[in-house]
């Protein structure tokens, strides 16, 4: 790759990352106004439908897409047009026929997915759904082939695209039909049908953007190249991608064992009738939407080269990554903890009582999650791709026996679902961390990456709590006054925030080396005065 080649890589890719993380917290905050919308029960159908379709999508999408982009980049340097042309022939068959597949079961088959997760009143929006698993697979070939040429941006653009259209189309259709006075689970699926406009405006997006700026169908010349053979092309793809699409896969699975595990034991080993059980899970997925906000800011960290060369450099980094995803993730788990209930009532104010305790819960679960998805890029970055595999099965196991057990017992009911998702983080990074302590020149310091960050986290959480609880009493917040909620809420979320980050600077638990894995890095550390290499 020609140095031109590369810094315009490099330049597309930290677009890509940036737009990325604005499109998650987008997509996640675009969540808070159809889930007061829809209530409880619609959106959990709402919620149930899009874990199915995450499955079927991570199974289509999550491998070939990168093998896809790679064989073309490695035709595209030496010339090969012709090769390019097949490649991304063969590729784009390929994903008709996984696209296919995906929509014909969900189109088939919806009740069938419906009743298997515990929830078949989600019938209708898992039907309407279904067209957009071979939408997005088409719009994913084209993705491959923009970046087998190194360039990121309409990609990036693409998603923007289909955000923004998703959150117009789905709040408008959801919002007309519940003023309509449909039921819920016809609202739910209005809310689905922006899901699958979004996917179309996203293809043809795609398919336009790539089909001006590239050549896709060169002429053919007696220079020409002769290109491999279909066959030997879909043999490289599938090689390069379906490790990636299994281990992608897995986090899909933990996240719809989750629904169908919790959905079914609060059915038949709780007790609770099925009308009761989507509302309490209604809320859990409401609560879920603000806890995963905080594994977008993991993605630049896990997007760094992490072997940098040698050896003791890579455990430097990976040593750094850790630290960097501490510094942002665990305040925003204490956050979550300690101003659960405050949070709900700002956010869903309609919502079932149990959503501030399952917060809470799963505020304690989001420093582990994301701890562990760091893990899980660290090592394949250093050449182990297979271990987070073996990581990620356990902690599924863990996950759908917890959550069996504890959701099933009549005295917990949903507040085990949170419990379970806890074990599998724990087990998935404890898993991970073993690994990269015997794969690694060195140990990393545990206490490099926990202890100051913790302590400042620490502080943080009890100002916040403090300020929480002084004013809530002061402005009678008990009492139903939703302007003293704001303020209390907004002081309290305030003071944190400022807590936290005169900590972490007096107490240096961030160092020179952590800011540089973040764009324009040097420049904030001079701002901050984080001259020093190590805390």
């Amino acid at each position: 790759m020609s140095d031109k080649k590369g810094q315009n890589f490099l330049h597309g890719a930290m677009i890509y990352t940036i737009g990325i993380i604005v499109i998650k917290i987008l997509g996640a905050f675009y969540k808070i106004p159809l889930g007061n919308i829809l209530d409880d029960d619609g959106f959990n159908h709402f919620d149930v439908t899009y874990k199915i379709y995450n499955v079927f999508l991570t199974i289509a999408t999550a491998g070939v897409p990168v093998a896809l982009s790679r064989l073309i980049s490695e035709a595209d340097a030496l010339g090969r047009e012709q090769q390019v042309k097949r490649v991304f022939r063969v590729g784009l068959y390929a994903f008709l026929g996984l696209g296919l597949f995906g929509t014909v079961v969900m189109m088939v088959f919806p009740a069938g997915l419906a009743a298997f997760v515990g929830d078949i009143q989600a019938t209708r929006c898992i039907f309407v759904m279904a067209p957009s698993v071979l939408l997005v697979c088409v719009a994913a070939a084209y993705r491959g082939y923009a970046q087998g040429h190194a360039d990121m941006i309409p990609t990036t653009l693409s998603q923007i695209v289909e955000t923004g259209v998703k959150v117009v189309v789905g709040l408008a259709a959801a919002g007309i039909l519940h003023r309509m006075g449909r039921s819920v689970e016809i609202c739910a699926a209005g809310a689905i049908l922006g899901t699958t406009v979004s996917s179309l405006a996203a293809m043809l997006y795609m398919q336009i953007a790539v089909r001006r700026k590239y050549v896709v169908n060169p002429p053919v010349t007696p220079e020409s190249d002769t290109p491999d053979s279909a066959k030997s092309i879909l043999w490289q793809l599938l090689k390069i991608g379906v490790p990636i699409t299994i281990s992608t896969s897995i986090m899909s699975l933990i996240q719809l064992t989750d629904s169908m595990v919790t959905l079914n034991q609060l059915q038949n080993g709780a007790g609770y009738t099925a009308a009761a059980a989507y509302t309490l899970n209604g809320s859990y997925a409401k609560a879920m939407t603000i806890y995963n906000v905080p594994a977008a800011f993991v993605i630049p960290f896990q997007r760094r080269d992490h072997r940098h060369g040698d050896r003791i450099g890579a455990c430097d980094v990976a040593e750094s990554s850790m630290r960097m995803c501490t510094i942002l993730c665990l305040p925003m788990g204490v956050g979550m903890a300690v101003l659960a209930k405050p949070c709900m009532q700002v956010l869903y104010p309609g919502s079932a009582s149990q959503g501030g305790v399952l917060l809470m819960e799963l505020g304690i679960v989001c420093y582990f999650m994301t701890m562990s998805l760091m893990a899980n890029s660290i090592l394949p970055a250093n050449g182990n791709e297979r271990l987070p595999l073996v990581a990620s099965v356990l902690g599924l196991i863990t996950k759908a026996t917890v959550t069996y057990v504890l959701v099933g017992n009549p005295a917990i009911n949903i507040y085990g679902a949170p419990l379970g998702t806890l074990s599998c983080y724990l087990v998935m990074l404890t898993t991970n961390l073993i690994f990269i302590a015997k794969n690694m020149a060195r140990p990393m310091n545990l206490g490099r990456i926990f202890g100051r960050a913790g302590v400042s986290a620490a502080a943080m959480g009890v100002a916040a709590w403090a300020v929480w609880s002084l004013l809530s009493a002061q402005l009678h917040v008990a009492d139903g006054g939703r302007l003293g909620l704001y303020i209390a809420f907004g002081a309290a979320v305030l003071t944190g925030v400022v807590v936290y980050a005169v900590m972490v600077i007096a107490l240096r638990a961030i160092t020179l080396e952590d800011m540089k894995l973040i764009p324009n890095g040097e420049k904030y550390a001079g701002i901050l005065h984080i001259l020093h290499k190590k805390p």
